[in-house]
C-alpha cells in the first residue's frame, strides 16, 4: 500500500466517523437546538384554582408548528408563584396563558355581587364584559371608588351581553376588537365589598343627578 494510498485510507476513516458523529449530534442535541422550541408542560394534573409554583413544570422541547397558542417559556417561571390556574391542567399538557389568572384578580372571601342600576351609569363603553376590570368614578370624575371586577353585563331584559355570534372575548382585547354587541349596556353587577357598594350606592342615592363613570381597564394580554 503506498503512502498515498494510506493517507486515503485514513482520510475516509476520518469523514465516516465525522458523519457518525454529526448524525448522532444531530439526533441528541442538534434537531432539538435548531427546530424545537423550549415550553413549560405540567408534570402532573393540576386542578382549576390551585397555587402555581415552578416546581410543578418541566422544560420540554417540541417542534414550532406544535407550540400551542400563547404557550409559556421557560422565562416565565419567575411569575408563575403569581398565579393560579384558570382552568384543569393535564399532565403533561402545555401552559398557556390562556390557563392562567392573576391571584390579584381573585375576588376576596368576603366579596359579593352587587347591581348599578341604569340610572346610576353616566358613561361606560358599550364594549364593557363580564370579567374586565373597571375604575369606577364620579361623574365630575373628582371621586374615585376603587377598581372592580365586572362579574355581570347585563341588558334591559336581564340577559348578559356577550359578542354577537362570539361568545364571550378574550379579556385583553381592545375596546376595537369588541365590535358586535348583542345589545345595549343596561346594568351592571361588580363585585365588590358591602362597604365599597355603600359608598356608591351613597352617592348615587344623594340626588337624582348622581351617576358614574365606569372606566374599562385592559388587563395582560
Amino acid at each position: 500500500m503506498t503512502k498515498q494510498t494510506k493517507w486515503k485510507t485514513v482520510l475516509g476513516l476520518v469523514l465516516v466517523v465525522l458523519a457518525v458523529g454529526t448524525l448522532l449530534f444531530w439526533e441528541a442535541e442538534g434537531r432539538e437546538a435548531l427546530l424545537m422550541e423550549d415550553v413549560l408542560i405540567a408534570k402532573d394534573e393540576i386542578k382549576a384554582g390551585a397555587a402555581l409554583l415552578p416546581e410543578m413544570f418541566r422544560t420540554v422541547g417540541v417542534p414550532g408548528e406544535a407550540v400551542a397558542e400563547e404557550a409559556c417559556r421557560p422565562d416565565f417561571e419567575a411569575e408563575l408563584p403569581n398565579m393560579v390556574a384558570a382552568e384543569a391542567i393535564h399532565a403533561g399538557a402545555q401552559l398557556t396563558e390562556k390557563q392562567l389568572l392573576s391571584k390579584d384578580a381573585l375576588p376576596r372571601s368576603d366579596t359579593s355581587c352587587f347591581v348599578l342600576r341604569n340610572n346610576w351609569l353616566f358613561m361606560c363603553t358599550s364594549s364593557l364584559r363580564r370579567g374586565d376590570r373597571v375604575d369606577i368614578l364620579s361623574q365630575d370624575g373628582k371621586t374615585r371608588f376603587g377598581q372592580f371586577d365586572v362579574a355581570y353585563v347585563k341588558d334591559s331584559e336581564g340577559r348578559e351581553v356577550t359578542d354577537a355570534g362570539a361568545g364571550l372575548r378574550g379579556f385583553g382585547e381592545t375596546d376595537g376588537e369588541r365590535v358586535n354587541p348583542s345589545a345595549p349596556v343596561h346594568h351592571i353587577e361588580i363585585r365588590c365589598e358591602w362597604d365599597d357598594y355603600e359608598k356608591i350606592k351613597s352617592y348615587c342615592e344623594k340626588d337624582a343627578s348622581a351617576a358614574l363613570i365606569l372606566v374599562r381597564r385592559e388587563v395582560r394580554q
